[in-house]
């Protein structure tokens, strides 16, 4: 994804551009999972919805355990796509 692209998304959703992503590494999870999805190796709303299911897991073992979630999307949606490429044969 270039820049221009990545500030048309950042003004769509109304984000502040300046705490889009905490680290390097989560423009390039976000740009990796962007592009192999524009490639047609597996559709957004299939990572959408791998990225909830990651959520949603955290949330029942942080409920269970008591711990509380520090900024951690990014690493669920890390997750969430090394979990849709082992899926889908791209990586192991």
């Amino acid at each position: 994804m270039n820049e221009t692209a990545l500030n048309e998304l950042i003004e769509a959703a109304r984000l502040d551009p300046d705490h889009v992503f905490s680290a390097p590494w989560e423009a390039r999870a976000f740009a990796i999972a962007l592009q192999l999805s524009k490639a047609g190796h597996f559709t957004w709303d299939e990572f959408r919805d791998r990225l909830m299911a990651e959520v949603r897991e955290s949330d029942k073992i942080r409920a269970r355990d008591g711990t509380s979630d520090h900024g951690e999307y990014y690493d669920h949606f890390l997750h969430a796509l090394e979990r849709l490429l082992e899926e889908k044969g791209i990586a192991h």
